[in-house]
C-alpha cells in the first residue's frame, strides 16, 4: 500500500533538482549524440533508435524510475500497447531500441518530444480524420526498414483504470506488409502517491506542473509486459480486436490468473 504522506519539503526540493538535472543531462546528451553522428553521415533508422535507447537506459535510473520487464521484447515489427504517460516513450526506449506512432502534441513537448522526433517518431493529428491516411506511408516505411515501431492504438493516454477502444486504421501498414504485431502493456506504481494521477498524464493535465510533482516522488516502478509471440493478420479490424484482447489480458495481475 502506497504511503500517502509526502516527503519533507527540503527532500522534495532536492529530488527535483537532482532528477531535473538528470533529465536535462539525458536530453542534452541524446541531442548531442544525434548531432555528432549526423555530422559523420546520414543517420540510419537503427542509429536513431539506438541512440535514444542508450540515453533512456542511462537517464531513467537517475530520475528514480525502475523498470520490470515481463516477457521478451519483440524484434522488428509493430508493438501495440496501452498508453498512460509521457514516461511511456522513455520506458519503451530504455527496454529496447524503438520508434513511435504518437499524437501530434508530443512533438511540442520539451525534451521527450525533441528526442522522440529525432528517433523517427511518426506523428498523427487525431482531430483530423484524413490525417490517419497520410501517416500510413511513414509507418510502412519504418516497418519495411525493420524498425521496432510502438503504436498506442487507444489514440490518447488514460489513468489506466480501463483500456480504451483500439483504432483499427493504424494497423493497416503492418497488415499490408504482413509484419509481426506484438501486444504490450505498461503500468506504473508509486511508493508515495497515486499512479493514476501522478504518473499517468491524461485529460486536461498540464505538463510542467505534472512533471515537477512526479520528480518529487520517492520512486516510480514501471512494469512492461509483452505477449508470448507476435502475430500476423489479414485484416486491420481483426488485428485491432485481437491486440486489444491481448493487452487486456496482460493488464490482469498474475495472481488473478491463478
Amino acid at each position: 500500500m502506497a504511503n500517502s504522506l509526502p516527503a519533507p519539503l527540503p527532500r522534495r526540493v532536492a529530488r527535483v533538482i537532482l532528477r531535473g538535472t538528470a533529465l536535462v543531462w539525458g536530453v542534452v546528451g541524446c541531442l548531442g549524440e544525434y548531432g555528432f553522428t549526423r555530422l559523420s553521415g546520414k543517420l540510419a533508422p537503427s542509429d536513431r533508435t539506438n541512440i535514444l535507447h542508450k540515453w533512456c537506459r542511462r537517464t531513467l535510473p537517475r530520475m528514480g524510475v525502475r523498470i520490470d520487464v515481463l516477457g521478451t521484447p519483440p524484434g522488428p515489427g509493430l508493438t501495440a500497447s496501452n498508453h498512460l504517460s509521457y514516461l511511456d516513450i522513455l520506458v519503451f526506449s530504455a527496454v529496447a531500441p524503438c520508434s513511435f506512432v504518437s499524437k501530434q502534441e508530443v512533438r511540442s513537448w520539451p525534451g521527450v518530444g525533441w528526442i522522440a522526433t529525432l528517433a523517427g517518431a511518426v506523428y498523427i493529428d487525431r482531430s483530423r480524420r484524413s490525417e490517419t491516411h497520410s501517416v500510413l506511408p511513414e509507418m510502412q516505411s519504418a516497418l519495411a526498414n525493420e524498425v521496432r515501431l510502438v503504436l498506442f492504438p487507444e489514440g490518447t493516454s488514460s489513468d489506466g483504470s480501463r483500456l480504451l477502444p483500439f483504432h483499427s486504421s493504424l494497423f493497416q501498414p503492418a497488415v499490408a506488409l504482413q509484419a509481426p504485431i506484438t501486444a504490450a502493456c505498461i503500468s506504473y506504481t508509486l511508493s508515495d502517491g497515486v499512479a493514476g494521477t501522478e504518473v499517468c498524464y491524461w485529460g486536461d493535465m498540464t505538463l510542467f506542473p505534472h512533471l515537477l510533482n512526479l520528480l518529487t516522488k520517492s520512486s516510480v516502478r514501471a512494469t512492461l509486459k509483452f505477449s508470448s509471440e507476435p502475430l500476423r493478420f489479414h485484416s486491420r479490424k481483426q488485428a485491432a480486436q485481437q491486440m486489444q484482447a491481448e493487452v487486456e489480458r496482460l493488464r490482469v495481475p498474475a495472481e488473478v490468473l491463478r
